[in-house]
């Protein structure tokens, strides 16, 4: 294919008005846009994402990350407690979640998700970590990913007394927290510095020159990932945390098992995931001025509405809503009948996506992990 012949399909009708106010009359009034929507093209698609939204998430999450191997390392001197030190882990969480849902270009790389958010933990490999007593981390490279990240860490703090992991009997599995929590920050180090660069990135292209068809190629790849990945992150946080442990409760009798150990630490960790997912879906005000192309990020809907998308737009939004109202109900004591209410809501939104809404965006479903495996 030519190079001209693909640039049609990134830049066809650059500032096109694909929704006018005439239009407005197809959906409620609450959903319909005031305003004309450009068409964005991929490129547009993929510098709003990959220069506005994800960076910012790197450097959150690096931060984050840096300040729990302080708490550790403080918390190992007797300085902050276990609820502190717990509180910090938290919120490194949501932040690597805010940055990995859905997981895109260096997560899937580098496998990140495997690296270091990898669940259900192995208690018997920690066990036997710690017997090896690792003293860095090219020691700990020889550690199994079941026996580390946020589960591994969650698990050694989970299991330890009331003081946590002070004192001089827990000191070796303190040593080997600080470990874990060095390896959580020196992926979210690496990961900051893989968005910044890509933050740099033009993703417009040039047709004339020379290797146009490769990079034409590239951003057709990058916005396919985007779209299918953005499925896969639902999947993850629909079927393999949310269903998965439900339906296997209810077949072997026991409790589920979830990805965290709390109850509460699962709300605030699907709910990250999902919010990460919703604004990757929606605009924040559908009433406001649309996204300016290349320079603001733009969700899914403002795709939608750039390729004249209204109707499908709306019961996309509908169906985000619904599904947002349903997660809403889980409340701080768990309950099966809600949790299976808000799978379902997931599951509508599921197949709205895969039987309508990827298709509008002319981008071919296909196998999806956000793992990147």
């Amino acid at each position: 294919m030519r190079a001209s012949a693909c640039l049609s399909w990134l830049r066809a009708m650059p500032l096109a008005c694909a929704v006018s106010l005439g239009l407005a009359g197809l959906v409620s009034a609450q959903t319909a846009p005031r305003l004309a929507f450009p068409y964005y093209t991929a490129e547009q698609a993929l510098t709003g994402l990959y220069a506005r939204q994800l960076p910012p998430r790197a450097q959150a999450f690096d931060i984050s990350a840096q300040a729990l191997v302080q708490a550790t390392q403080a918390h190992c001197q007797g300085r902050i407690d276990k609820d502190g030190l717990h509180a910090q882990w938290q919120q490194t969480l949501l932040r690597w979640q805010a940055l990995a849902t859905p997981a895109l270009g260096p997560l899937v790389q580098r496998r990140s998700q495997r690296q270091i958010d990898f669940w259900p933990v192995r208690p018997n490999l920690i066990d036997k970590a710690l017997k090896g007593a690792p003293r860095d981390l090219a020691d700990m490279a020889r550690v199994g990913t079941p026996a580390k990240g946020f589960a591994g860490f969650e698990y050694l703090l989970a299991e330890s007394p009331a003081t946590g992991l002070q004192g001089e009997a827990n000191r070796g599995r303190c040593t080997y927290a600080l470990l874990v929590a060095q390896g959580i920050a020196a992926e979210a180090r690496a990961l900051r510095a893989d968005f910044e660069g890509l933050a740099q990135r033009d993703w417009q292209v040039d047709e004339e020159s020379a290797d146009a068809e490769a990079r034409i190629a590239q951003t057709r790849a990058a916005f396919a990932e985007w779209v299918n990945q953005w499925l896969g992150g639902l999947e993850r946080l629909r079927w393999l945390q949310m269903e998965q442990p439900l339906v296997k409760a209810q077949t072997s009798g026991k409790p589920p098992a979830f990805a965290r150990q709390d109850w509460a630490d699962n709300l605030v960790d699907w709910r990250a995931q999902w919010d990460s997912l919703r604004a990757q879906a929606l605009l924040s005000d559908p009433q406001a001025v649309p996204p300016v192309p290349g320079q603001a990020f733009v969700p899914i809907e403002a795709l939608l509405y750039g390729k004249g998308q209204v109707q499908l737009a709306a019961r996309w939004r509908q169906a985000l809503t619904a599904a947002d109202a349903a997660l809403g109900r889980l409340g701080s004591t768990y309950s099966s009948a809600d949790l299976a209410g808000a799978t379902r809501q997931l599951k509508e939104l599921t197949v709205l996506y895969q039987q309508q809404v990827a298709a509008a965006l002319d981008v071919p479903l296909g196998f999806s992990d956000a793992d990147g495996d």
